[in-house]
């Protein structure tokens, strides 16, 4: 008990970046990234972005409200709202999305899972926002853990596309609390960055916590540092409640 508590009060003294597949909840329960069927869940989180260090004024925020169900064994859905990225003053609520999981393999040890995604995300003033698709394989070994996913967007407004991924290594404690580190690459690959891509690459790393307060409470936190072409420091908490 004494181990929960301070895995915890840890958690709750760093904040958490929401980047796409890191999720304590799936971690704990060494599932793929499918919810489970017939299970729901709630999500809060919030992100503090410091793009520059020396300019306050240019620090933005974003934050969401999630929603996920598992409608089949191997399929689970989410709807999103939220304010999207944007400087402190001017944050609404503006933005929504929707998101399909499918696990499209499982060893019988489930020590590799891999499952395809596809996401859309808008705005409630111009529908044409981005889709995302994506394939995260998480692979496991005793307490550890480690992610590789790789992601397409392509901007229905822009008609360009990026390529990206971020992968993650984990370690489990006692399956009430892990923590790991992350990285983050993004590559521009058409539109206003074509033919620069390797000089407008973002890279970006990060350090992770999450824990669970019983059953239903899962708590996660990040705090992460911009590599190249990125934000200097960005923070975050995210707290999902299971039903």
């Amino acid at each position: 008990m004494k181990k929960v508590i301070l895995i915890i009060t840890i958690t709750l003294l760093v904040v958490y970046n929401s980047y796409a597949c890191f999720d304590t909840y799936l971690f704990l329960k060494k599932s793929s990234m499918v919810y489970p069927y017939k299970s729901f869940a709630l999500e809060l989180n919030g992100e503090y972005s410091v793009n520059k260090i020396k300019n306050p004024g240019e620090d933005s925020f974003l934050s969401n409200g999630n929603i996920y169900y598992g409608i089949a064994k191997r399929l689970s859905l989410q709807f999103s709202i939220g304010s999207d990225e944007k400087p402190r003053g001017e944050y609404k609520i503006d933005i929504f999305g929707l998101r399909g999981v499918y696990n499209v393999f499982a060893s019988e040890s489930n020590n590799h899972t891999a499952d395809f995604i596809i996401e859309y995300r808008g705005g409630f003033s111009d529908f044409l926002g981005d889709v995302e698709f994506s394939v995260p394989n998480i692979f496991r070994n005793s307490e550890w853990t480690y992610v590789a996913h790789p992601t397409i967007n392509y901007n229905l407004n822009e008609k360009n596309f990026q390529i990206g991924a971020h992968t993650g290594l984990f370690y489990n404690f006692n399956d009430n609390g892990i923590i790991g580190i992350g990285a983050e690459y993004l590559s521009p690959q058409s539109g206003s960055y074509s033919g620069t891509r390797i000089t407008k690459s973002e890279f970006a790393t990060s350090l992770f916590f999450g824990a669970n307060i019983g059953n239903t409470i899962f708590i996660q936190n990040e705090i992460a540092k911009g590599l190249a072409n990125s934000r200097d420091f960005g923070f975050a908490v995210t707290v999902k409640f299971i039903q």
